[in-house]
Formats: structure tokens, C-alpha cells, sequence
């Protein structure tokens, strides 16, 4: 690890208001200051953006306090630059005040974050919903996940260390301040940059947490894992939740007696809200005193969270009642994987936390609801335009095999939802498709199905953006359909962006970047039973899935030119190489 400058112990960096540093980055007004550095907000005279310029203020001079300070500093550059995940503050440069590196102090470049921190937003506006809180959480369980999988723990989870940067009308959450994680590395060149936690005066350790926050481990010195970052976060989300800190206000000693005692702080400060009991016992169980009783995962986090969203709180906004159900008895089978034709990406099922084992209904009459508006077919491929065959004997198309661009090119080229518009619905006869595990061309989509008894599968559309479903029973026999974005967020179409949006009726869904731009669409259709068939809409063709086949399917369409799939819980087994099952 490079040591620290040898200068002088000084209270501030040499920087003033005017200032051009490393030749590029103004420096404009000072924003903050705290801890090891003083913030500016600068401007980009290359680029003509904002940026954020983070200098290291010199903060204990030659002693291991300054020394420890000056590495954790300097690792933090490092840290970020191998952070990419689009809810981490991203680093854009690093270097050192003054004409020799060894003689400067070092200096962060960083994006400007326009939307305040997370403890500015519940000071200004208070309690935060369930719904911006799972938001908000698991937006940062992201953020960790990456970094965990790259051996860095944060260490300093805080509504300080949460900011916000304007994204249309949403507030795109982010992590930042990673200048006390700890880095295991694996590699010779990661761990010269790695900091350790520098023993100081009469061997003390220097202390590295937020009281407040912190989990016991921290408090004691004993050594930290992800689970100390699931605590601090967890931690977090009851502040958003209450406005106040369960563990504030307390020296370190009764701060960690009072963290055995967790749960029953845990239930004290939800009680008042009204949340569900499941809520409750999540947080608990990421407050559990003994790290090895925590959950595993940050990313578990979030999705118990998500899982309890729709069934603990009725502050959501929701679509208008589905249609009137009548149930069918049907066999159940083990769920399996679906295996899009080739350039296609593989779509599998995952197991969820916790069983889901629901009889689903099938919907009674057909929702109304835009239909396909059909954009212009490429000339380098042929669509499939079958005439109006009767059900009986309509032939199984042939798969069309569409190569997905993935090019940088048009993953960032505009998307369209003209595909979206109101048109009148096809009257033509149904074509009734069969179950089969390859592809059938339906329009100019690929159609695949999906049998999931879990409730649970991953779908990839046009451009690799991939999407997590959850199909969960609501009261009444309805069923809700949880929509989370893996590469993307999800906004219903003109809404707001979200990491994950519930729907209970059909709806389409757009899916965004962290930028706000659409890359991509998803139609999530309910079907409606006429005779022995579930009929849907696909472009300007209607097919229909037998009743014997399947049960209670709903159809996940990302449009022209990419994949629509059937996904259902009850029914028959997708047979193999086409077969009849």
C-alpha cells in the first residue's frame, strides 16, 4: 500500500475556490467536508459536466491516524474504479495536488449527485412508505451484492452515505463514500492498494464505523463480513421507515448491549406503522446479534423485502381489479428450464425464499386492452402471416431463428412502444399453438413456454435486458404479477422508474436505464377463456392455449423482432423435442 505524503500535518487541502486541478476539473464552491477529505463541486471543462472533487484534508498529519486515513483514501479511488453496478457512486478520476504525486495530496473525481442524501430527503419529508423504502433498500442490496462479490465490505452504511441524483421525475439512488471498506484482495496489484485497519499509538485500532449504525461486531473489533453491511442497511431501512436511529444516542457500550436486545427494538419502532408481521421479522433477522444468524446474502434482503411488498401493504398503486376468475383443477408437474433457440440467452427458473404454492384460477373474459400496433418487418427476414385456419386443424408454424443484436449500438439506440398503440383487436380465427420446448414463430416473435411451480422465472428480451417474475396469489383468488428489472428498471408506460413494479391486471411496462432512457418494452397480458382455449393477442395474429394444456398461462411480450413467452404453474409439462405430452 503507497504510504503517506510526506508534508505536513494540515487542517485543509491547498485547493481554493477557482481552481483548475489536474487540468481539466474548476473547482466551484465547497459542498462538505467530514471525516478524512473536504468536498467540492466542480465542472468538467472537457466534458462540460458537473463532478464532484472529494481532497484528502491531511487529517493527522505522520500519525497512524493520518497514515491509516491516507491509505483507506487512496483505496477508495481503487474500490470504485472496479465498481460499475449503476447504483454506486462512479469514480471518473484520481490523482495528487501539486507538481510530483509524492509531494501532493491525493484527490477523487466523482459525479455530482443532485438530489441530496437519504438523511437530508427524511429530515425535509419524514416517514418514507414501505413501498420507497424496499425501493431505496434494495436499490443499495444491489450495490453491495457487486461489491461483496468482489470482497469489499463498506463498513459505513449510512443515510449519509446514500445520495441522490434526479432521473426525470425519480430519485435514482446511489452508494458512495467507500474511504473505510475493507477490501480482501485476491490478486498481488489489488492488495498493494488494499488498506488495513493500522494499528496507532500503544497498539490501539483505529476505530472504523458509524455508532449509530454499526453493527456489534464493529463496536467489539471483532472482524466484519457482508453481515455487517446487512445490519448497517437494515438498520437504515427502519430510519426511512420511522425517522429515528433504533440504536442512536448511546456510547459504545450500552450501544452494544442494547443491539442483543434487537428485535424487541425492531418491533417497538414498526409497531406504530401498521406493517406486516413479516416485515418485521426480515429486519429482525438481519439484526440478529450473531452474524452467522443474519441473512446470508445482501441480495436476500431485497428479496424477501420485494416478496413481502404486495401482500403487506396496501400504499402501492395499483391497476384497476382484474377480471372475474373461475378455477379449474389441474395436475401440477416440477418445474424445468426454458432454453431459447440459439443467440438467444437461456431463460431458467429460480427457486424463491420461501415456497409458493398457489391454485391459480384462469381469467372468464377478455380484458380490454390496446392491441399491436405492427411496425415495418426487416427485409432480412420473412414474417410468418398464416391464413385463418380453424382450430382444429391449424399446422404448427416453423421456428424462426432471429438473431438478438446485442451490439453497444443499439442496446443505447431509442426504443420504440409504437408496437403499444390503440388498435383494433384482430377478428380473425385462433390459431392454437401446442406446447413445445423450441421456439414457434407467432407474428414475428418467438414464442416460448414456461412451466414454473416455483412462481418464479427469468425472461431476456430484445437487447439482453432481463426481467424477474413472481407470480403471488392475492386475496380472492387474484393473482398479483411482481415485475423486477435485473438489468434495467421498469416503469409502467409514462410512469416513473422503480426496481420492480406489481400489477394486477394486463399492463405494458417500460424498461429503462439509470439514465432514464428506454431500451426496451414489456407487455404482460391476461388472457381470456373462450371454449376449451386461453386466447391471447401476439401482433395481428390471436392464438389460443388449450385448457388441458395449460391452466392459468399469462403472456410476457417484449415485442416485434424479440421473444414473448407463456408462463403458467398449472397444466402439463413443456414436452421435449416437440412431443405431445
Amino acid at each position: 500500500m503507497a504510504s503517506a505524503p510526506r508534508v505536513p500535518a494540515q487542517k485543509v487541502p491547498e485547493v481554493k475556490i477557482g481552481d483548475l486541478v489536474l487540468d481539466r476539473y474548476r473547482v466551484i464552491e465547497q459542498i462538505g467536508s467530514g471525516g478524512h477529505s473536504v468536498v467540492f463541486k466542480g465542472t468538467d471543462e472537457r466534458l462540460s459536466r458537473p463532478v464532484c472533487v472529494k481532497v484528502f484534508s491531511g487529517l493527522g498529519g505522520l500519525s497512524g491516524v493520518g497514515r491509516t486515513s491516507y491509505e483507506h483514501f487512496v483505496q477508495e479511488a481503487f474500490a470504485l474504479s472496479r465498481l460499475t453496478h449503476p447504483n454506486t457512486l462512479r469514480i471518473y478520476d484520481f490523482g495528487h495536488l501539486g507538481q510530483k504525486d509524492s509531494a501532493g495530496m491525493p484527490l477523487q473525481v466523482c459525479e455530482y449527485m443532485n438530489g441530496g442524501t437519504l438523511s437530508q430527503i427524511v429530515r425535509e419529508q419524514g416517514k418514507q412508505g414501505l413501498a420507497e423504502t424496499v425501493r431505496i433498500t434494495a436499490a443499495m442490496c444491489a450495490a453491495l451484492a457487486e461489491a461483496h462479490g468482489l470482497g469489499i465490505v463498506h463498513r459505513d452504511i449510512k443515510p449519509q452515505n446514500i445520495l441522490f441524483g434526479s432521473v426525470g421525475e425519480s430519485r435514482l439512488p446511489k452508494l458512495a463514500d467507500f474511504g473505510i471498506a475493507k477490501w480482501s484482495a485476491d490478486t498481488d496489484a489489488d492488495r498493494e492498494q488494499r488498506a488495513e485497519d493500522t494499528a496507532i499509538v500503544a497498539g490501539q485500532k483505529l476505530a472504523m464505523y458509524s455508532p449509530s449504525w454499526a453493527a456489534p461486531e464493529q463496536l467489539a473489533g471483532q472482524p466484519v463480513s457482508a453481515a455487517t453491511d446487512i445490519y448497517s442497511l437494515a438498520v437504515v431501512a427502519i430510519y426511512m421507515l420511522t425517522t429515528k436511529a433504533i440504536f442512536a444516542d448511546e456510547d459504545v457500550y450500552a450501544g452494544y448491549k442494547k443491539r442483543r436486545h434487537a428485535n424487541d427494538h425492531v418491533r417497538e419502532a414498526l409497531a406504530p406503522l401498521g406493517l406486516s408481521r413479516g416485515v418485521t421479522e426480515v429486519l429482525t433477522r438481519a439484526l440478529a446479534f450473531d452474524p452467522k444468524k443474519r441473512l446470508v446474502r445482501v441480495d436476500e434482503l431485497a428479496t424477501e423485502l420485494e416478496n413481502l411488498l404486495d401482500l403487506s401493504t396496501s400504499e402501492i398503486e395499483r391497476l384497476p381489479a382484474a377480471p372475474e376468475f373461475h378455477s379449474l383443477p389441474t395436475p401440477t408437474t416440477p418445474e424445468r428450464a426454458l432454453t431459447p433457440p440459439a443467440a438467444t440467452p437461456v431463460v431458467r427458473t429460480t427457486r424463491p425464499p420461501a415456497p409458493v404454492q398457489p391454485v391459480y384460477p384462469v381469467y372468464s373474459e377478455q380484458p380490454q386492452y390496446p392491441q399491436y400496433a405492427q411496425p415495418p418487418v426487416p427485409a432480412t427476414r420473412d414474417p410468418i402471416t398464416p391464413p385463418a385456419i380453424p382450430v382444429a386443424t391449424a399446422p404448427m408454424p416453423p421456428v424462426i431463428p432471429v438473431p438478438m443484436d446485442m451490439t453497444p449500438q443499439t442496446f443505447h439506440a431509442p426504443a420504440t412502444h409504437a408496437w403499444m398503440a390503440n388498435v383494433p383487436v384482430p377478428t380473425g380465427a385462433v390459431r392454437r399453438l401446442a406446447l413445445s420446448d423450441g421456439a414457434q414463430g407467432v407474428a414475428d416473435r418467438r414464442v416460448h413456454f414456461a412451466m414454473v411451480t416455483s412462481g418464479i422465472a427469468d425472461l431476456v428480451g430484445l437487447h439482453g435486458t432481463k426481467v424477474r417474475i413472481t407470480l403471488i396469489p392475492g386475496p380472492g383468488g387474484q393473482r398479483n404479477v411482481h415485475v423486477k428489472g435485473l438489468t434495467c428498471f421498469i416503469a409502467p408506460l409514462g410512469g416513473r422508474p422503480s426496481p420492480a413494479v406489481s400489477l394486477t391486471k394486463s399492463s405494458d411496462l417500460a424498461l429503462v436505464t439509470p439514465r432514464a432512457q428506454e431500451i426496451g418494452h414489456l407487455r404482460v397480458m391476461q388472457g381470456a377463456v373462450e371454449g376449451s382455449l386461453v386466447v391471447f393477442t401476439i401482433g395481428n395474429e390471436r392464438v389460443g392455449l388449450g385448457l388441458d394444456d395449460v391452466a392459468d398461462p399469462i403472456l410476457f411480450d417484449f415485442g416485434p423482432g424479440s421473444d414473448a413467452y407463456f408462463v403458467y404453474t398449472q397444466g402439463r409439462t413443456v414436452p421435449k423435442s416437440g412431443r405431445r405430452g
